[in-house]
């Protein structure tokens, strides 16, 4: 799918509140640290990454838990808030973000914020 249209479709599924299913499933009990990723669609995570959320609102508690996204200008955008949010009973860490066009040749940026978190 072309970028416009993607984007067409992030905002879509925003305004309509939509929470799309996905395949597949993790047990996070077993995890004290947990990273959550993906790419910024419309100012946050795609609608996708909600529906994970709202399943999993209650696995994260008293868990350390790290956003980390893609993106092509906006930064985290509200990421870090919205997995605060969906988590209230997590320790959220400060996010990181890499441009997309980045993440094939700058792994080094990578390495180095993985380096500074002390694990």
């Amino acid at each position: 799918m072309a970028y416009t249209p993607l984007i067409n479709l992030a905002k879509e599924e925003v305004k309509k509140g939509e929470l799309p299913a996905y395949e597949g499933d993790i047990d996070l009990s077993k995890y004290d640290t947990v990273f959550i990723g993906g790419p910024v669609w419309w100012g946050t995570y795609p609608q996708v990454m909600f529906t994970f959320f709202k399943k999993h609102a209650n696995d994260l508690k008293g868990k350390t838990v790290i956003p980390f996204t893609t993106h092509e200008g906006c930064g985290l955008a509200n990421c870090a808030k919205d997995v605060k949010d969906a988590f209230p009973g997590a320790n959220v860490q400060k996010g990181f973000s890499i441009y997309g066009h980045e993440v094939r040749t700058e792994k080094r940026k990578v390495e180095k914020w993985l380096n500074g978190l002390g694990y």
